[in-house]
């Protein structure tokens, strides 16, 4: 009788577990194919759809308490409109505050000279080129780094790979490369009009992140296998979103491939090696918080929280909590998934099979 009892608690105890998990549930569908690209900032998650018979390529945002929206508009005469977004991975970024998107068009990507166009516009309003950034197969030239918004920020970040002797190299001596130049562009609006300003200070960046008004990036300090990259040991600079002033610079170990940035935490993603590893610190000293090891195939993406870390490893979406490292299972997923973004309690991704996307969420508490 006590065994029976003792298991008939243990069957309580685990439906309870159960019970008290987050599910899962999609969101939106996309009606024109495969989701190229997710974004989210407080209760807003934007995605990125490609073009087809039917609709045009666009950015679609959606809110909880409001239509959707979508941008450019009018989608038919914008350059976004036709473009093959499976061309080339796409990036997205949005800022609530700015009721406004960012996102990349990729192109060329098997010719002489590989382009991406950053684009930008209003919910609803019209698309605005703000710039194109080419380099050759070899390398030179200029990389497009990563994208990033948050509130009333958005930004881009872009790298210049030359010779370090163009002359040696012509004449059949070393070719070499370098990083020469790069750095981040902030994208302010007016109406319709949009802007982009370098970020005072800001050195050649690769990933971007953004939250409260200030940016987080990993430096391209080196260039490899004819592209640009970070080193081992990298210092990763927090600053103001305006002024450029570095807020903290918190230091690695391992080689930094992803970051993510909240009110008050950094997250990082370092690897390679038999295992990667998270580790979190403090978004306004630097101040190292934690760190633990998690599997060599997560995906060099993450989306933070003060509370939790969210990242991703084969078809599985899986959690650290900020506050003591233990790492969870937050939700199965499609096996070519995109994402994911963190904002307002709400993880959100796409899955894409057979030729089609969903946009799917999950809420934290």
């Amino acid at each position: 009788m006590r065994a029976l009892l003792a298991i008939a608690g243990l069957l309580v105890l685990a439906g309870s577990a159960l019970a008290g998990r987050p599910t899962a549930h999609t969101l939106r569908k996309s009606p024109s194919g495969p989701i190229a690209a997710v974004a989210a900032d407080n209760d807003l998650a934007a995605w990125l759809t490609p073009f087809s018979s039917r609709s045009c390529a666009e950015v679609h945002v959606l809110s909880h308490d409001r239509k959707d929206k979508s941008a450019p508009q009018p989608a038919s005469n914008s350059m976004t409109c036709r473009w093959d977004v499976s061309g080339g991975q796409s990036q997205l970024a949005i800022a609530g505050g700015m009721s406004s998107a960012l996102w990349t068009l990729h192109g060329n990507a098997n010719g002489p000279s590989p382009f991406d166009f950053v684009l930008a516009a209003s919910f609803g309003g019209p698309e605005r080129l703000l710039g194109r950034l080419a380099h050759a197969t070899d390398g030179t030239g200029e990389w497009l780094g990563g994208v990033a918004g948050a509130g009333r920020v958005l930004a881009y970040s872009w790298v210049d790979v030359e010779y370090v002797d163009p002359e040696a190299c012509l004449s059949g001596g070393t070719c070499k490369e370098k990083i020469a130049d790069g750095g981040i562009r902030v994208v302010t609006r007016q109406g319709t009009k949009f802007t982009s300003t370098p970020l005072p200070g800001a050195e050649p960046a690769l990933q971007l992140a953004a939250a409260v008004g200030r940016i987080a990036y990993i430096p391209a300090t080196i260039v490899h296998g004819n592209r640009p990259a970070a080193t081992t040991n990298a210092t990763l600079p927090i600053v103001d979103a305006t002024t450029g002033q570095v807020l903290a610079e918190p230091k690695v170990h391992g080689i930094p491939q992803a970051i993510a940035l909240s009110s008050h935490v950094l997250a990082v993603l370092t690897g390679p090696g038999d295992h990667d590893r998270i580790s979190w610190f403090s978004a306004t000293d630097g101040t190292k918080l934690g760190s633990v090891l998690v599997s060599s195939f997560a995906a060099p993406q993450l989306a933070a929280s003060d509370r939790m870390i969210v990242y991703r490893v084969g078809r599985r979406l899986r959690d650290v909590f900020t506050r003591n490292g233990r790492i969870g299972s937050l939700a199965n997923i499609g096996q070519n998934t995109v994402g994911p973004a963190l904002a307002h309690n709400r993880v959100v991704w796409a899955e894409n099979h057979n030729g089609t996307g969903r946009l799917r969420a999950v809420t934290t508490g």
